[in-house]
């Protein structure tokens, strides 16, 4: 029989950690964080990583394990994630993955993203990777991926070169994948969270408002003093890589907020896309604080319903 698992999916700015929250307090569980920024180590206001006092004493997983010195990537989160989940199983809790990094969720929720032998799981292949757009010039790797997966380079911007990376890691592409796609290696109860649209921008604007009060341009230097490279995994995630050019005087912090603001609702869209082609997901549409306490109640139903 398969272990049991709750996932809070969704994007961004839809109150998926509190969710995750309140169902881990009422149902014994833990929480395993799905955030490909959330890793690192002072990557805190720019990722809206879940404050001390926001966890209520539920344990949280995977936040806060590397440093400087290293170039996460999806291959190591898949064994770190399985870790975790399994140490959770063994005290007889319940995994809550939440989170919304699409690959990051899909290399724990398909077997079909098992990257055991993948190059995702050696720095040494991604920084041949990386010589060879250098050596080569701009677009070597985008040629490399239409030759390995044509499907999958139609969707990917010829210079967003960490997909392009990412993608090359694949041992295949999952829409050229002849299995079940969707199998899934627990008894996994998937949650979608989403909301109106014109809600959900006017949250991703005040929590961008808010992340420029608390600090995140200082946040951004402290990372560089750090160690944190410019041009690495890090400093490249939403909410850094828009902060950057402040200190090489491209722009001033006000046009860093606006460019900030479109990018995270693209950014949002694409992650909306990416979910909704899992059928497996149950969707919840929160618009309201009381949509919050329904869907919770409604989750745990739902929990008790499919582990009885």
């Amino acid at each position: 029989m398969k272990d049991k698992l709750i996932a809070i999916v969704g994007p961004t700015a839809t109150g998926k950690s509190e969710i995750a929250v309140e169902i881990a307090a009422r149902l014994h569980g833990e929480i395993i964080s799905a955030d490909s920024a959330q890793v690192y180590r002072g990557l805190n206001i720019g990722t809206a990583k879940i404050k001390a006092e926001e966890r209520k004493g539920i344990p949280h997983h995977l936040l806060d394990i590397v440093g400087p010195e290293t170039e996460y990537n999806i291959g190591r989160y898949q064994i770190d994630a399985k870790a975790s989940i399994d140490a959770v199983l063994n005290r007889r809790n319940i995994p809550i993955l939440c989170g919304g990094s699409g690959l990051y969720i899909h290399a724990v929720l398909n077997e079909s993203y098992d990257l055991s032998d993948s190059p995702a799981n050696d720095p040494d292949k991604r920084e041949e990777l990386k010589k060879i757009e250098e050596e080569r010039g701009e677009g070597a790797l985008y040629e490399m991926l239409k030759n390995k997966f044509p499907r999958r380079a139609e969707k990917i911007h010829p210079h967003d070169l960490q997909r392009i990376v990412r993608a090359l890691e694949m041992k295949y592409d999952l829409e050229e994948f002849s299995g079940d796609p969707w199998a899934c290696p627990y008894n996994a109860l998937i949650c979608g969270l989403n909301t109106d649209r014109a809600v959900l921008y006017q949250r991703i604007e005040k929590r961008v408002d808010q992340m420029f009060k608390e600090g995140l341009v200082h946040e951004v230097a402290d990372l560089l003093a750090m160690g944190y490279p410019k041009n690495g995994n890090a400093l490249s995630a939403l909410g850094y890589k828009e902060i950057l050019p402040i200190f090489e005087g491209e722009y001033d912090e006000e046009t860093a907020k606006e460019i900030l603001k479109k990018n995270t609702r693209h950014f949002a869209k694409r992650q909306i896309t990416w979910f909704k082609r899992d059928p497996r997901i149950h969707w919840f549409e929160i618009n309201t604080e009381t949509d919050k306490k329904n869907i919770v109640n409604e989750i745990i139903m739902l929990e008790k319903k499919l582990f009885k």
